[in-house]
C-alpha cells in the first residue's frame, strides 16, 4: 500500500490493480469508507471482463512517488500475450494538487500493429450520496456538505448500478504510438 498525501487530502494506493482505496479530506472524512465497508476505484483495461482485465491480474510497479503524486506501471508479459497478442506500456498517475486529485493514463503500443481496447475507472457509490450527471462531469453530495466532482474530456462518465464509470470503450492505437487519457477528482 502507498500513500500520497498533500495539506487537504491522504490518497492511499494499492499497488494490486493500482486502486485508490482510501480518499481522505482534512476533516478526516473518507470518501471511500461507509461504516465498515471500504469501497475502491478500480482500473480497467484492455477490457471490463474480468478475466481479460490485466489492470486487475497483472503486476502493477512504483516508478515515481513523492508526497504528492505517485506513477505506477503495467507492462504486459508472456501470460497476457497469449490471451492479448499485444506488447503494451501503462503509466498511471495520481498527483495531488490541493483539494484535486488529477488520474493520468498514459498508454504506449510497443506492437507494430493496432491495439483495440478499453479503459475505465469504477467507483461504486456508497449509500448516502446522490448524484448529479453534466457533460464531461458527474458531482456526488452527501447532506450537501460534501461534495466530490468527476470530471474529464477524455472519458464517458455515467451513473448506473450505484456506480460512477469513466470509460472508454472500443478504441484502438496505432502500433508504435502513445496517447493520455485525464481524469480528475475535486472534493469540496
Amino acid at each position: 500500500m502507498q500513500t500520497i498525501e498533500n495539506s487537504l487530502l491522504h490518497v492511499s494506493i494499492d499497488e494490486n490493480g493500482a486502486q485508490m482505496t482510501n480518499l481522505i479530506s482534512q476533516s478526516g472524512s473518507d470518501y471511500l469508507k461507509d461504516g465498515k465497508t471500504q469501497e475502491k476505484i478500480t482500473v480497467a483495461f484492455p477490457s471490463m471482463d474480468e478475466e481479460k482485465n490485466w489492470a486487475k491480474l497483472l503486476p502493477w510497479t512504483v516508478v515515481d512517488k513523492g508526497d504528492s503524486r505517485i506513477s505506477l506501471t503495467l507492462i504486459d508479459n508472456d501470460e497476457s500475450y497469449k490471451a492479448f497478442p499485444y506488447h503494451f506500456e501503462v503509466v498511471l498517475t495520481y498527483a495531488l494538487e490541493g483539494n484535486r486529485i488529477n488520474v493520468d493514463f498514459y498508454l504506449k503500443n510497443n506492437s507494430h500493429k493496432e491495439m483495440p481496447f478499453s479503459l475505465a475507472f469504477v467507483l461504486p457509490i456508497i449509500e448516502g450520496w446522490t448524484s448529479k450527471e453534466a457533460v464531461n462531469e458527474i458531482d456526488l453530495n452527501k447532506d450537501k456538505k460534501q461534495e466530490v466532482k468527476f470530471a474529464s474530456t477524455n472519458f464517458n462518465l455515467a451513473v448506473k448500478n450505484k456506480q460512477i464509470t469513466a470509460v472508454m470503450n472500443d478504441l484502438k492505437l496505432a502500433g508504435g504510438s502513445d496517447q493520455d487519457f485525464k481524469l480528475t477528482l475535486t472534493l469540496s
